[in-house]
């Protein structure tokens, strides 16, 4: 019984030890952070490989990070903190899961062909309901509706409020709608892959203008008022006044764009095919600044950008020139989250491991929130 007991304890220790081994080898260390400027502000254990599988997505919502488990469990995560609020297995861990979203009451998810509906506070399932068809990418949530993109190119807009026992809001568009929608206080915006442009009232009002690329657009939109930001694979961005439905500017980049622009405070960061990322001045269209070889905008601060270089590491570039400045490796990191709301730089690891890096002398976030546009 004693030998049994020795064992056992053994055990223990040893699964203590190898958890204590792989959340080292990808956790960045405060000495690391610090040749940065950095620190670790926290980390989390969400789940595990085998009880929950890898995550697959993480969306940041204001102060809640949204952790998604290839099994279909959401973890909500304090994302100033790490402290897990709630975690809720939606739908059958079998069934292929899309990006969540959320709004300040629900978070919704599309699993398999089914919608649900859960409380933002608790993480419970308020409804579920099976859709029209099969969906094309995650949903996209205003204040009252989640707007469920279909392979076919149609949109259902489902009120949040009205549960399952509701006849949703379509609309047919020109092409596949593989990206999930972005909504902002006055409009719901998608994209097709044969580059059509849509916005709608994001209150199931209806369409209000659709605008036509020369190229497929295979990246959600990025906003700051006044404008909507599309690129394309005709290699340009374009400025779309969202009130007016009009073209402010486009600014040619020289090469087919497939990631999402991100801006931020009047500034436009986009990823170029060939891995460069061109700072643009919102207003303008004019060209800031150009960093090569970098593949992903992270974060940025008011005085760095952040993001990952063609070889997988953090780059930590001069927020006014571009320079770069240094370049951390990420040994084990399998997504840093496109991050602009903040400055926080929130990554996630292959085994289960979320952590948040911050700027040492930044213990307060910097929080980006675009200004009320005017009404239409």
């Amino acid at each position: 019984m004693r030998q049994i007991r020795k064992s056992a304890l053994w055990m223990i220790v040893i699964l203590c030890a190898w958890t204590m081994v792989g959340r080292s080898a990808v956790l960045v260390s405060q000495t690391s952070a610090a040749r940065f400027g950095l620190v670790r502000a926290w980390y989390a254990q969400v789940g595990s490989q085998r009880a929950t599988g890898s995550i697959m997505h993480v969306n940041l919502d204001h102060d809640m990070l949204l952790v998604q488990a290839s099994s279909g469990m959401i973890t909500s995560l304090d994302a100033e903190t790490g402290r897990t609020l709630w975690a809720t297995q939606v739908g059958p861990p079998n069934h292929l899961s899309t990006e969540p979203a959320a709004n300040g009451k629900f978070v919704v998810v599309v699993k398999g062909s089914v919608i649900y509906v859960l409380d933002r506070v608790d993480g419970r399932i308020v409804w579920q309901k099976q859709l029209g068809g099969a969906p094309g990418s995650g949903p996209g949530v205003s204040q009252t509706h989640a707007f469920v993109p279909m392979i076919t190119g149609l949109i259902e807009g489902y009120n949040l409020d009205k549960g399952a026992k509701q006849t949703p809001w379509v609309y047919k568009s020109a092409g596949r709608v593989l990206i999930p929608p972005v909504t902002t206080r006055q409009s719901v915006s998608w994209t097709t892959e044969k580059g059509y442009f849509y916005v709608a009232d994001p209150s199931g009002g209806g369409i209000r203008y659709r605008l036509e690329t020369r190229g497929a657009i295979q990246a959600r939109p990025g906003y700051w008022t006044p404008d909507l930001f599309a690129c394309s694979t005709d290699g340009f961005v374009y400025a779309v006044n969202e009130s007016q439905g009009k073209i402010d500017w486009k600014f040619g980049l020289g090469d087919a764009v497939y990631n999402s622009p991100v801006a931020v405070e009047g500034k436009v960061f986009v990823i170029s095919e060939v891995n460069g990322l061109y700072c643009l001045d919102g207003k303008a269209g004019r060209q800031d600044w150009y960093a090569p070889k970098i593949s992903q905008f992270v974060s940025v601060s008011p005085t760095r950008v952040y993001g990952c270089d063609s070889l997988g590491r953090l780059a930590v570039l001069d927020a006014r020139t571009g320079a770069r400045l240094g370049t951390m490796p990420l040994d084990g990191i399998t997504i840093k989250v496109i991050n602009e709301q903040s400055d926080r730089v929130f990554l996630a690891s292959d085994t289960c491991v979320m952590q948040c890096l911050r700027e040492a002398d930044l213990k307060s976030p910097v929080v980006y929130t675009p200004p009320a546009p005017l009404k239409i």
